[in-house]
């Protein structure tokens, strides 16, 4: 029994280490495509446990939307992380969305298989959220800095309650 196990950890660990993250990065980046988004990056380098890509920059319909600095993907197979550093609006965005995040994480675990829960870090407050991958929709609790209180634009789009400011929404 402790062989078998002893076996199972190790077939585990070398799986994660050999697993073709910069192809699997290309099959999402041209499932991706087909919806109209765009991902280009600067450098992307597989350091065995994760994927990191430099310089992330995200299109919608060929429109510069968002980017990143860095961006690292971690597919531990039962549980898998992607976070983000120094997210913000493309420069087209600036004016319209002034805030930016330190950082974003993106986390799926199997065990909870219709979920992938998000948190995000940065100058609008702290914001935790799930998105229900059945039911295909958004659920966001935001801790509001005084600067995204003060922000009428965006704040119009939260719903006030005990917990912070809320969003709902359908993804279609």
């Amino acid at each position: 029994m402790k062989k078998i196990l002893i076996f199972l950890i190790v077939f585990y660990i070398v799986a994660i280490v050999f697993m073709p993250k910069e192809n699997l990065y290309f099959t999402l980046k041209n499932t991706l495509k087909s919806e109209q988004i765009g991902l280009n990056e600067e450098s992307l380098s597989d350091n065995f446990v994760s994927l990191k890509a430099l310089g992330l920059v995200v299109s919608y319909d060929g429109i510069k939307s968002l980017q990143a600095k860095e961006l690292i993907v971690t597919p531990f197979l039962f549980y898998n992380k992607i976070k983000a550093y120094e997210v913000s609006a493309a420069s087209s965005f600036k004016e319209m969305f002034r805030f930016s995040a330190d950082e974003v994480e993106i986390t799926y675990a199997i065990w909870n298989y219709n979920e992938a829960k998000i948190y995000a870090t940065g100058d609008f407050g702290e914001l935790n959220g799930v998105f229900d991958l059945q039911k295909k929709s958004l659920q966001v609790v935001l801790k509001p800095s005084m600067e995204f209180e003060n922000s009428s634009m965006l704040r119009q789009h939260f719903k006030k309650s005990e917990e912070g400011y809320i969003y709902e929404t359908k993804i279609k």
